[in-house]
């Protein structure tokens, strides 16, 4: 709170993303701001979206609570299938979910509940494997933890998890890039691929090679203002289209 964003580099900083999310060579849509509801712009919470099905997010905390509704009227007005999880039930939309493979990895502890997990999993029509986060600097599981996967490969943080967790995601066939304390810092996990362009904050330079030994192109934002919010790229991006 003694470091508040100033709100013309947040929105000079918002329109740089935009412009290289349309760059890179992805359709966007977006959704229309709310006075008094400045955490909107961290789209990746709103729901979980897997073709025309939506469940929505039911926030942990009454801060964002008042979004749901403007979130539901948006996916209903694009032919959403809207779906809510029971009553009491925290879950944070894909904050707290990753698709692999033929699967999700879904996170839980800070913001969305392991209760959400088995009714997701049904809605979803698709099988997980629930994640426990431990650091709360890390409190949604695309903070620590991203699959990239026209690389099939796994970037993350291993100190955010537990050691069950970190056995679960050692176990997944895919290449596997565990990262800095420094790197997790930058949100390095929260960033953004699109055809092989990765969309971040900042990385260190013996990470930024490692990811052109991938083939990765990095194009580096200026998002600073966002992250005092715990917020990287990834949180201000929903996608509304998996595989």
């Amino acid at each position: 709170m003694n470091n508040p964003a100033d709100p013309v580099r947040a929105h000079n900083q918002w329109g740089m993303l935009y412009k290289a999310i349309c760059r890179s060579g992805a359709d966007v849509s977006l959704i229309e701001p709310v006075e008094e509801m400045p955490d909107m712009v961290f789209t990746a919470n709103a729901g979980l979206v897997h073709g025309d099905k939506v469940i929505l997010s039911s926030f942990k905390y009454k801060e964002r609570q008042g979004e749901e509704v403007h979130y539901r009227k948006w996916f209903s007005e694009q032919g959403y299938h809207c779906h809510t999880l029971p009553h009491g039930i925290s879950f944070e939309g894909e904050g707290d979910a990753v698709y692999y493979k033929d699967i999700i990895l879904l996170g839980y502890g800070f913001r969305t509940d392991i209760l959400s997990h088995p009714p997701a999993g049904k809605i979803l029509d698709r099988g997980y494997i629930s994640l426990e986060l431990i650091n709360p600097h890390f409190y949604h599981l695309d903070t620590c933890l991203q699959y990239i996967e026209e690389l099939n490969l796994i970037i993350y943080y291993p100190e955010a998890f537990n050691p069950k967790g970190v056995e679960h995601i050692e176990r997944l066939p895919s290449d596997i890039l565990r990262i800095s304390k420094e790197d997790a810092f930058y949100f390095v996990c929260n960033s953004i691929c699109i055809d092989k362009n990765l969309l971040l904050y900042k990385c260190t330079g013996t990470l930024a090679n490692k990811f052109k030994e991938y083939g990765l192109n990095i194009i580096p934002l200026d998002t600073s203002e966002f992250m005092k919010s715990g917020g990287g790229v990834r949180c201000m991006v929903l996608r509304l289209t998996t595989s």
